[in-house]
């Protein structure tokens, strides 16, 4: 399963370092053998050998191993490939985590099956990390449409990753394009990921708020480019508005771990006051009318959270389907 490609020192750490790029998988077996493809190609642009961490979250069809084990095969990299029959995305996240840890692994850059990375994508995580010396490095994610929902491009942005800051500092927030310095959270408590978020989402910004809330410093790369299949299904406005409801009812537990129960729901209230203004704000001048239904739900959303509701958006029927 196993081959090592020759390659010179990577350009983000020194000789004696080592590097994986891990993802978890869910019955996506296209998309994964094109992200491990890609996932080649960046890895020789940068001078890299990294080990590909992969947690399938299934396992029910062993043929996922064997394609991926060929494709690594194929293409001379260095696979480690696991099944985590725990659902949701927190154990397998978690699973990735300690396969690196056993592996010694010091960077580990993370991506999602519906991705594939250009083919700069580690370099410039590792020459950003080298520069400014941040245990994360955060990328951004840009959405490719189906072509006959090609008129979505214009409001894009909502379905893109794009740089965030918090307390006006760099804030890396998802794990679907970031590199990480594990020697770096190496004390930071364990599990990394909690199960309560496996199957509503939002875990990963949790993971990172405790991060940033310890003083390990962010850092972003703007050239570290991924890009990110958009199905039919999650291409309309209407799944849209449905993603900004879980983002705000997610917003409201993290901001509950951090801060307690009051301030969340003062800034519930504020932001609840503030909709009548929100189309003379002009936050979103290429799309009002969308942008103020986006901020509607994000506030219906976080109201829910306040009310004990947790939105499920990865939660699977009884054939183990899901329905994100």
């Amino acid at each position: 399963m196993t081959m090592r490609a020759a390659m010179p020192d990577s350009p983000g750490a020194g000789s004696g370092d080592s590097w994986a790029v891990g993802l978890a998988t869910y019955r996506r077996p296209a998309g994964l053998l094109r992200v491990i493809d890609h996932v080649a190609r960046a890895a020789r642009f940068a001078g890299i050998d990294p080990l590909v961490i992969v947690v399938d979250n299934d396992g029910t069809d062993p043929a996922v191993a064997q394609a991926a084990a060929d494709q690594a095969r194929r293409l001379g990299l260095r696979l480690d490939f696991s099944v985590e029959q725990r659902p949701g995305i927190a154990a397998a996240r978690n699973a990735i985590f300690a396969r690196a840890q056993q592996a010694g692994v010091r960077f580990m850059a993370m991506i999602d099956d519906d991705e594939w990375p250009a083919e700069g994508w580690l370099r410039a995580l590792a020459t950003v990390q080298a520069e400014s010396q941040a245990h994360v490095v955060g990328g951004p994610v840009l959405p490719v449409f189906p072509a006959t929902k090609a008129g979505l491009q214009r409001i894009a942005r909502f379905w893109s990753v794009q740089p965030q800051q918090l307390a006006g500092r760099t804030f890396v927030f998802c794990t679907c394009n970031f590199l990480i310095d594990l020697d770096a959270i190496r004390d930071h408590p364990r599990p990394l990921f909690d199960d309560r978020f496996g199957l509503s989402g939002g875990g990963d910004t949790i993971f990172f708020r405790s991060l940033f809330n310890a003083g390990h410093p962010m850092a972003w790369a703007p050239d570290a480019v991924v890009e990110e299949e958009v199905p039919p299904q999650r291409a309309s406005v209407a799944w849209m508005r449905m993603r900004r409801f879980r983002i705000g009812n997610h917003a409201v537990n993290w901001e509950m771990i951090d801060y307690g129960r009051l301030r969340p729901l003062l800034k519930t209230l504020a932001l609840t006051l503030r909709l009548p203004l929100y189309p003379l704000l002009n936050r979103e001048p290429e799309a009002r009318i969308s942008g103020w239904l986006f901020e509607l739900d994000k506030v219906m959303g976080r109201w829910n959270a306040h009310r004990g509701v947790l939105h499920m958006e990865y939660a699977r029927d009884a054939a183990g389907n899901r329905h994100a």
